[in-house]
Parts: structure tokens; C-alpha cells; sequence
């Protein structure tokens, strides 16, 4: 990359791994020096971006305002230290991790140090990217993503573990549950690419009318419940009576909706929790 007169950087790297393949690697056109375990890495990972200037050492990031920092998780705890451990003087700077599997606990010690800290890593949701920090770093954070043409997911500093168990439910959670719909399709005597698309077609439905009426688009929002052939659903589904029973109960007891249908499939949960293990596993 041509560095003319006028270049002006805009952060630095302190990178480990494959940072090409990371968000770090689709950044352009702003970065400065470039730092690793060794000069050899850092030209390594200079070259692999077409972009920045290799250095010898993490000392010479001492001239950036905005650092950026990347590591695989089996290196994040040596790549701190060389931070931890340079002469880099932290008051005022700020440092952004992205694509760290998990950046908190190494966060404290630089905050302790005055630099304003944030991170940024893929959130399992096409076209946006999680976001935490504090300012200036969160704010500098947020450009970044939208320079990626990413939409940033902002949360709270500390509910990360809360926003993976969101994508979790809502991703490899439902697959089970997608697929045993897929199952009581076949049981009805309707082909396997048929059911699939049925099924698909059934849960991608559900999500665009949540999307566009929330807690109103449930089922049973506005229409009575009809206890009897619920329980009579549930008891045909075979083995995932209980959690097709838990999971009406969600709705009815989270939405505080049908209170006599709720009591009853309370009592059918009981029933088959009641149930011994082995007979339980037949039927």
C-alpha cells in the first residue's frame, strides 16, 4: 500500500492469528503500524491485509490514540500480556478488541489504566455485529461497523453471555423443535421435501408476524384456548410431550393469557413428570 505524504493513519493493530479472516481483515485505507510476538509476524500480517506498517515492537503504538486488537482464543492471554507488559501509556487511548471470544476480563486491567475499552465480534445475525464498551472507544467502535456496512448491535457492558443465549434460542435451540415438526409432518403421511418446506414455511411465518405485531401475533392472543385439544396435541406428539406442553405453558403463563387452560396443561406436565422413567421413554 502506498504511503504518500498525506497519509494519515487512523489505529494501530496488535494482531495474532488469522486476522485476515477476521472483521479486523476487511478494515482498509487507516491502518498504521502493526504489531505481533515478532517482527516476522506482524510483516506476515501486514502483507496478508495489504495494509499497514509492520513493527518491531507494541511500544511503537504509543503514537496512536486508537488501537485495535485481535487474537484466536488460544493466544488472547499471551497477546494481553505483551500489551500489559509495553510501554504504551493508556491514559486516553482507546483499544477495541474484535473478533475475541471473550475480552472482559482482559478489559479491566487497561481501564485500570485509563484507556477506554470496547469490542466488536460477529453476533450469529446476517448484516450486524455486536457491540459493547464504553466511550470514546464504543463510539469509535460503532463507525468501524458501519465502515464494515455492518449494523451495530449495541448492549449493555456485561450482558454478552445474555445476548448469546437470545441467538441461541433462537438459533441451534429451534432446530430440534423445527425438525420435530418436520417429523409429526412425515408421521401424517406427507413427504420429506414437503414436510421440510411446511415446516420452514410454518416457523418463517411465525417469526415475520412476531416481527410485525410482537406478543399480539400469538396464537392465542385475541382467540380462546382450546384446553381439551391442546392436551389431546400434546399427548399425540410422543416423546416431546413435555416440552411441547412446557412450551404452550410459556406462552400462556409468560402472556398471562387463559388461566384455566394454563392450570390444565400445568396438571398434564405434572402427570407426565409423574410418569416412571421406563414407561416414560416407551411411550
Amino acid at each position: 500500500m502506498s504511503r504518500g505524504s498525506g497519509f494519515q493513519p487512523e489505529y494501530g493493530l496488535v494482531g495474532a492469528g488469522a486476522v485476515n479472516a477476521s472483521l479486523v481483515g476487511r478494515l482498509s485505507g487507516k491502518l498504521g503500524p502493526v504489531a505481533a510476538v515478532s517482527y516476522r509476524v506482524a510483516s506476515r500480517i501486514a502483507n496478508t491485509l495489504n495494509s499497514g506498517t509492520p513493527v518491531r515492537s507494541v511500544d511503537e503504538l504509543d503514537g496512536m490514540r486508537l488501537i485495535l486488537f485481535h487474537a484466536p482464543a488460544e493466544q488472547m492471554e499471551a497477546m494481553t500480556e505483551l500489551l500489559k507488559n509495553s510501554r504504551i501509556r493508556w491514559a486516553g487511548k482507546s483499544l477495541i478488541f474484535f473478533d475475541c471470544e471473550d475480552s472482559r476480563n482482559a478489559s479491566a486491567w487497561f481501564k485500570a489504566c485509563g484507556a477506554s475499552v470496547a469490542a466488536v465480534r460477529p453476533c450469529g445475525i446476517p448484516g450486524r455485529v455486536l457491540v459493547e464498551g464504553m466511550p470514546p472507544a464504543l463510539t469509535m467502535a460503532r463507525r468501524l461497523a458501519r465502515t464494515l456496512r455492518l449494523k451495530p448491535v449495541e448492549i449493555s457492558p456485561g450482558c454478552e453471555i445474555l445476548f448469546d443465549a437470545a441467538i441461541t434460542l433462537g438459533s441451534g435451540a429451534l432446530t430440534p423443535l423445527i425438525d420435530r415438526a418436520v417429523g409429526l409432518f412425515r408421521q401424517c403421511g406427507i413427504r420429506d421435501p414437503e414436510a421440510v418446506r411446511l415446516a420452514s414455511s410454518l416457523f418463517e411465518n411465525t417469526a415475520r408476524d412476531y416481527a410485525h405485531s410482537g406478543k399480539q401475533s400469538w396464537a392465542w392472543h385475541a382467540r380462546p384456548a382450546d384446553a381439551e385439544r391442546l392436551a389431546a396435541e400434546v399427548a399425540a406428539s410422543g416423546d416431546l410431550k413435555r416440552l411441547f406442553a412446557e412450551l404452550l405453558l410459556l406462552g400462556f403463563e409468560g402472556f398471562e393469557k387463559h388461566p384455566e387452560a394454563a392450570r390444565a396443561l400445568r396438571c398434564l406436565v405434572g402427570q407426565i413428570s409423574d410418569l416412571p422413567a421406563e414407561l416414560a421413554r416407551k411411550e
